[in-house]
């Protein structure tokens, strides 16, 4: 069973991206290749994903559970199986990642095995999956750190819509209050008469 480990870095606060990784739907976005069908448990998804090893394309379909959660380590991991029913390929995954804070931002550690039966078991011998891994992971890297920013200034521009409005001064909330008043006085004055 080959091994996959990669990581990336990226300039949000830990606890940022680990609410982001705790958002499958918006995860899955990031993923090239890979599309959510729908949620079948608690923690259960069925989807699709679809990858090239080498000179080989593989769609694969089937189904992803969240297996381990630790929040206080910020730490995951994702078990999966998938059929590639064209070329009769078979995959189980099993993916951890681990999120960290390194130098003021984060760093994603992923790391796991993936076995291959059918065809793609032959392409994934001599370290492709690995590339293939590899390359995956700096795309979705590039996609997540634009959402995240998007996010980011999205919380800003709503945090300054809703900052509280200014107190008003003694000398202007009587004037306003004396208005009031005397428009209503003349409103009911006038209304009387005519």
């Amino acid at each position: 069973m080959p091994d996959i480990e990669t990581s990336f870095d990226i300039d949000q606060p830990p606890g940022r991206v680990w609410t982001f990784f705790q958002d499958v739907p918006e995860v899955v976005t990031c993923m090239p290749g890979a599309e959510l069908l729908a949620q079948t448990g608690e923690s259960t998804y069925t989807g699709k994903v679809t990858v090239k090893l080498g000179p080989v394309t593989a769609a694969f379909e089937g189904e992803a559970a969240i297996a381990e959660t630790d929040h206080e380590t910020r730490s995951a991991t994702i078990e999966a199986s998938g059929v590639d029913r064209r070329g009769n390929n078979r995959a189980r995954a099993s993916i951890g990642y681990e999120i960290h804070e390194r130098d003021g931002g984060s760093q994603v550690r992923l790391h796991g095995t993936i076995r291959l039966t059918g065809a793609l078991a032959q392409m994934g011998r001599g370290g492709i999956i690995q590339d293939v891994a590899n390359h995956l992971t700096v795309q979705f890297a590039v996609t997540l750190r634009d959402k995240l920013a998007q996010r980011g200034h999205e919380a800003e521009a709503e945090a300054e819509v809703q900052e509280p409005p200014q107190a008003i001064e003694g000398t202007q909330l009587t004037r306003v209050v004396v208005a009031v008043w005397i428009r209503r006085l003349v409103a009911a004055l006038f209304g009387r008469s005519g």
